[in-house]
């Protein structure tokens, strides 16, 4: 099932949309987290975790869209793209957000976000 996290960042609350799998589930058990976003070149804007999801490998492919909330395996950080992305076989979808979510995001600087269950 599905699951709903809530992003506090700058005050506000948004909403980002879990995939329904077991890597999803890997970031649940984390939770909560406070992260701090920073640019990653054009493409996205990144956040490390404080442990490494267990994931080893990953060898599927993935069409990413701009609000995909993603996780790259060899860095083990999240990615939150901003543009529309092919990856070979190194990112993992984990949820999506709204535009909304992507401006706020985009816009916060090094501000501290909170991530938790809804």
């Amino acid at each position: 099932m599905a699951q709903d996290l809530e992003l506090k960042l700058n005050g506000t609350s948004y909403q980002i949309t879990l995939e329904d799998s077991a890597q999803a589930q890997l970031l649940v058990e984390q939770l909560p987290l406070i992260l701090t976003f920073e640019d990653f070149g054009r493409n996205e804007r990144i956040a490390y975790l404080p442990h490494k999801l267990d994931i080893a490998k990953w060898k599927q492919s993935a069409e990413v869209k701009r609000g995909d909330l993603a996780y790259y395996v060899p860095w083990g950080n999240l990615c939150v793209f901003r543009v529309n992305y092919h990856s070979p076989n190194d990112l993992v979808i984990l949820g999506h957000m709204d535009e909304e979510t992507v401006r706020a995001i985009e816009s916060s600087a090094d501000a501290e976000a909170t991530l938790s269950l809804r």
